[in-house]
């Protein structure tokens, strides 16, 4: 389906062109703000494609979820559909307190039952392929505080307004990483990519970090907008590239480019694996490389950025 389906679709399902009185996009949100609020058509709007899910802004705004890399297109076809750009000052300040998420994911049947049920998050669009914890993790980096805030500098870079904030971790996973359990449990181990979170957010407690979000994708776009929506919003990143590790430049080149300090991580020993394995090309952006711990090398890795970061 294309943008212009997709944004007739949204558009119907919050009330119409002339229940719209504003819209604009923010990350991976699109932002509308309504005339008539009773006549947005949630379950419409949760069924309409591509749309991860919906949060309401006060008494007329809503922010519809996209994956990384549509919504700009599908505001692009909103604003030729309505003949409206740009939010007023009342609702892009953001003022109005953000109600609950609501979450649309479909089964992916390939995980299984078992994975739908709670045993794993995995699920699948038409196009895009999330969890409830990935998402989760999007929207925790979309309304990250601004770089001007003073969360997150350089590696070398110390400031009170940094000293101050509370620091938080970003934790990046590539391809296939979501299969943890699943892929090649004689080399992978037979831990699932829910038992990696929650070393991930226990380790990132114990370690003294505010908060930890994770993120992962099997598309390289992804990883890498991921990486450059971190600068000024986190404090360090963990980052397995997986397969992306031995051919991604860009990756590197965006790591490079926000500056954080960065740990890279694998679960196993890549080093001692096949020749192209033994390539690195984010290597050159961390301060350190654990591999073959298994997901219990995320722990480490906690520890080693809080006190890389003097936490």
């Amino acid at each position: 389906m294309d943008r212009q389906q997709i944004a007739e679709e949204v558009l119907a399902a919050v009330g119409g062109r002339d229940n719209v009185t504003a819209n604009d996009i923010c990350m991976t949100r699109l932002r509308i703000k309504t005339e008539n609020p009773s006549l947005v058509d949630t379950d419409q709007l949760s069924a309409a494609h591509g749309v991860l899910g919906f949060v309401k802004r006060g008494e007329n705004g809503i922010e519809v979820v996209f994956g990384p890399g549509k919504v700009e297109a599908v505001h692009e076809a909103l604003v030729k559909l309505t003949g409206i750009e740009g939010v007023d000052d009342d609702f892009a300040g953001s003022g109005a307190p953000a109600a609950p998420l609501h979450v649309h994911i479909t089964q992916n049947p390939l995980l299984g039952a078992a994975l739908a049920a709670g045993e794993g998050d995995s699920a699948r669009d038409e196009e895009d392929e999330t969890s409830v914890e990935d998402l989760v993790s999007l929207l925790d980096t979309m309304d990250a505080p601004a770089a001007d805030e003073g969360v997150a500098a350089g590696p070398d870079e110390t400031s009170p307004a940094r000293a101050a904030a509370p620091a938080r971790v970003l934790v990046i996973n590539g391809p296939n990483i979501n299969m943890l359990g699943i892929r090649e449990p004689d080399i992978y181990g037979h831990d699932s990519y829910q038992d990696m979170l929650r070393i991930c957010h226990e380790a990132a407690r114990d370690a003294g970090f505010a908060e930890c979000t994770c993120f992962q994708s099997n598309h390289e776009g992804d990883l890498i907008d991921a990486i450059q929506d971190a600068y000024g919003s986190y404090a360090g990143i963990v980052i397995n590239p997986g397969a992306y590790t031995h051919t991604s430049i860009a990756i590197l080149d965006a790591a490079k480019a926000v500056g954080l300090p960065m740990i890279e991580i694998h679960i196993s020993k890549v080093d001692e694996r096949e020749e192209f394995r033994k390539v690195s090309y984010i290597r050159a952006a961390c301060f350190e490389t654990i591999a073959g711990m298994g997901v219990e090398g995320y722990r480490k890795a906690m520890f080693d950025m809080a006190a890389h970061l003097g936490i």
